[in-house]
């Protein structure tokens, strides 16, 4: 089974189809949405995890683009480098999902990779350099 992060750009025109509800039910998906943000009059973008088999995956993503989605592949990845990092939270108000967080007993810096949205904000926070994104 594989994992693929992706952002769909919606336009107005295609903002109210059930896309995930079609990746679900035609293509057998396992969908998780990251996070969205939609004006039904300029559109949206929706990042999600799709799992499934790899043909899968392909079928649907077909799907998607001939309806006019657009799609683009998360290959990126954040690095964190715990032993730079100093914990001391600018990255954790900045993560649209709350992948950074600051556990409560220890208040050391976590990093939730798997919900990773690769977005760059953390890198931008980080007063040590402490946070790269690769390709």
């Amino acid at each position: 089974m594989l994992n693929k992060k992706v952002i769909f750009t919606f336009s107005p025109q295609n903002v109210e189809r059930p896309v995930t509800y079609q990746l679900i039910k035609d293509y057998g998906l396992w969908v998780n949405i990251l996070q969205a943000k939609f004006e039904p009059s300029l559109g949206g973008k929706l990042v999600l995890e799709l799992k499934g088999e790899d043909e899968q995956i392909k079928e649907g993503l077909n799907f998607v683009r001939q309806i006019g989605v657009g799609i683009e592949l998360l290959e990126q990845e954040v690095i964190w480098d715990e032993e730079k990092c100093i914990d001391c939270g600018a990255c954790v108000s900045i993560c649209p999902t709350g992948v950074l967080f600051l556990d409560k007993v220890t208040y050391k810096l976590k990093f939730d990779y798997e919900k990773c949205i690769v977005c760059g904000n953390c890198v931008e926070a980080c007063p040590l350099q402490a946070i790269k994104v690769t390709f």
